[in-house]
């Protein structure tokens, strides 16, 4: 039995990190609604897939922007034979499972800095994620 080839992390960067919010805060209004958007991509180099993570979120009270920040990762893995996940699937998929956490902490740790309750993300389902991108760039062709 031979050793499966997998995808190895080499390191996981945060590329951009912005946070901005309103000075005044009035968490009492029943319309809170907030908006989170996750964008990936992967490139390879040889042997290292470098997979992006770029979340976006804003939260705004009574129509009026309250928090915004935008958040960039990229891991860096490598893989030196063929694994028996594909890229495209591991760059969609496991990779950005990966470095989520990564991200939802870092919104919380600023949320918290910057004087508000955290803001804690709930998990993310990547494998529904990138069926629904599918979806919707079968339907842009």
């Amino acid at each position: 039995m031979t050793d499966a080839v997998k995808y190895k992390i080499v390191n996981i960067i945060l590329v951009d990190s912005q946070f901005w919010r309103n000075q005044i805060i009035d968490y009492t209004s029943s319309n809170i609604k907030n908006n989170v958007q996750i964008e990936t991509s992967l490139s390879k180099n040889n042997e290292i897939l470098s997979v992006y993570l770029t979340l976006k979120f804003d939260l705004t009270i009574d129509e009026k922007e309250v928090i915004k920040s935008k958040i960039a990762m990229v891991g860096i893995f490598e893989c030196t034979e063929n694994p028996e996940l594909p890229e495209d699937t591991f760059g969609k998929i496991n990779a950005p499972a990966i470095i989520f956490p990564f991200v939802r902490e870092h919104l919380a740790s600023m949320s918290l800095k910057a004087g508000i309750e955290p803001i804690i993300l709930p998990p993310v389902n990547f494998v529904q994620l990138a069926e629904a991108k599918k979806i919707e760039e079968a339907k842009i062709e």
